[in-house]
């Protein structure tokens, strides 16, 4: 059997390629004898892995390019997206099975939840005031819900129904997208709309050489709106003034507002913080081993891979709890987690201190917590998972 992996995207397959996403899928599939590589837009590029193949936007639009490459199965990153339809029209037609990938919460139409689709301007403009959210959105709806839904709604739906399955990250996105797919191209597409999961690196586990200790990691690029690091730091502040004991590990790219909020701290509270920028994945793992909690402070996710890093190796997620991350709904839905309420300091703290809480009365378990996830996210049970749906499919005549 021969399933490959890809996107229509410029990725450069080097390690980093092939350690996240797409890439890792791949190696999911070969960890279960399956002979896959990955697929890419784009010129191939020195010092790639030799599993990474290249194609044109003209090669990926022609079925006999696909065939060239004799695959029984594509698992391929396309978002839904409308303007990648004829690759996988292209890729089915020489006979290949297709699965379509996308890593997003399915909110962009109000066919596929209107409730959240109003909550859309609140996420995406969380730093605006709220006359200019209500604003912003009051104009835009007549749009939405008419000229949108058939200009681009209804091309990205049957975009969705044109390949076997169209697989969504979590299970608030599978509905969301069967939403849209049964509203605008029928009950029996919407069946296309499967539930699996973005892939995590095999070495996110569980460590029982390593302690967990009374540490909370934080992990993101801290320079992004997105991340929103006012209320990560002010989180922080408050939780700390409750709780001195615990330390705090913020990873990945600084900003400088972090950097002038960490230098403002008294001497006592730097000691319990500490900034350590881009780290080393086995670094990043040994993080998350002896962590009990990852704080999410941001606004918008989509399958997140912190947190779903940080649960595989035992430790358990605090976020708020939004439309948008949906993700972290599904994260702490096994004992693993606590959610706030609203997306404020006080709440988002009063929703760590209970998570720390739980922890000391016993009540999370980081073997279980591990045991559980990373039977749902390793990047060989995904595969597996897929292979499953494909065994499904009737077999396809090749040309």
């Amino acid at each position: 059997m021969r399933i490959f992996t890809g996107s229509p995207y410029p990725f450069v397959g080097d390690q980093a390629f092939f350690d996240r996403d797409s890439g890792l899928l791949s190696r999911g599939f070969q960890s279960l004898g399956v002979d896959s590589g990955a697929i890419a837009l784009g010129p191939v590029v020195p010092g790639e892995l030799p599993a990474m193949t290249h194609g044109t936007w003209q090669e990926m639009e022609d079925p006999a390019w696909w065939s060239s490459l004799r695959l029984d199965g594509l698992v391929f990153i396309t978002w839904g997206l409308h303007e990648y339809h004829r690759m996988v029209e292209a890729a089915m037609k020489a006979g290949i099975k297709v699965a379509q990938v996308t890593d997003t919460q399915g909110i962009h139409s109000p066919v596929s939840d209107w409730r959240a689709h109003l909550q859309a301007e609140s996420a995406h403009y969380w730093y605006e005031p709220r006359w200019k959210q209500f604003a912003r959105t009051l104009v835009k709806l007549p749009i939405t819900l008419t000229a949108r839904v058939a200009v681009r709604d209804l091309r990205s739906a049957r975009a969705i129904a044109c390949s076997d399955y169209f697989l969504a990250s979590t299970p608030q996105a599978t509905d969301r997208y069967r939403n849209l797919t049964r509203r605008l191209q029928g009950e029996k597409a919407s069946q296309r709309v499967r539930f699996v999961p973005f892939p995590v690196n095999f070495h996110f586990r569980y460590s029982p050489e390593i302690l967990k200790e009374e540490e909370v990691i934080a992990v993101g690029r801290w320079d992004s709106l997105q991340k929103r690091t006012p209320l990560l730091t002010e989180t922080i502040f408050r939780a700390l003034a409750r709780r001195p004991s615990v330390r705090y590990r913020i990873i990945g790219k600084s900003s400088l507002e972090l950097d002038h909020w960490h230098q403002e701290l008294t001497p006592e509270l730097r000691k319990q913080v500490t900034l350590e920028g881009l780290v080393s994945n086995s670094t990043l793992a040994e993080s998350y081993q002896r962590a009990r909690v990852i704080l999410v402070s941001a606004a918008y996710e989509g399958c997140h891979n912190a947190s779903a890093e940080a649960i595989c190796c035992g430790a358990s997620v605090v976020g708020c709890r939004s439309p948008f991350l949906g993700v972290l709904e599904w994260h702490t839905s096994k004992n693993s987690g606590h959610l706030a309420e609203q997306a404020t300091p006080d709440s988002l703290a009063h929703a760590l201190l209970d998570e720390l809480g739980a922890w000391d009365r016993g009540e999370r378990d980081p073997v279980a917590i591990s045991r559980s996830w990373t039977q749902e996210l390793h990047a060989d049970c995904v595969a597996a998972k897929i292979l499953e749906l494909f065994a499904e499919l009737p077999a396809r005549t090749k040309l």
